[in-house]
């Protein structure tokens, strides 16, 4: 497990077309931050799910940031996109997310924004 921070930053067209890149980028950061095998695929379906609802709300022609930063014990995932609502989950995205990662929020910081957590096992 690596103990070391570090960030990933990427930026693409808000467009499902690219969901596999954000589900690719987000399992090696994973697995870079020393996450195990099912903690990576809880990631990359969470990851899937708030850039999901993003690219929804995305006003035409936005682009999409993520930004992955490891820390100690966990990868947080931060992401915004140009909207001119806040984004809302709804109620199967909400209990996709609650089981698959340890923290997430909407609108953190923008009304395009979104957050999420997850921790090492046990911790």
């Amino acid at each position: 497990m690596s103990t070391d921070s570090w960030r990933v930053q990427l930026e693409l067209p808000a467009d499902t077309r690219f969901l596999h890149v954000i589900r690719l980028t987000a399992a090696g950061a994973a697995a870079e931050a020393g996450l195990d095998a099912e903690e990576v695929e809880d990631v990359k379906i969470a990851v899937d799910e708030l850039s999901s609802v993003a690219i929804a709300a995305a006003t035409p022609g936005g682009d999409l940031r993520l930004r992955f930063t490891a820390e100690p014990g966990s990868l947080r995932i931060d992401g915004s996109v140009p909207t001119v609502d806040p984004l809302a989950v709804d109620e199967m995205g909400e209990a996709i997310l609650s089981a698959t990662v340890d923290r997430h929020t909407c609108a953190a910081g923008a009304p395009g924004g979104f957050e999420l957590v997850k921790s090492h096992r046990g911790r």
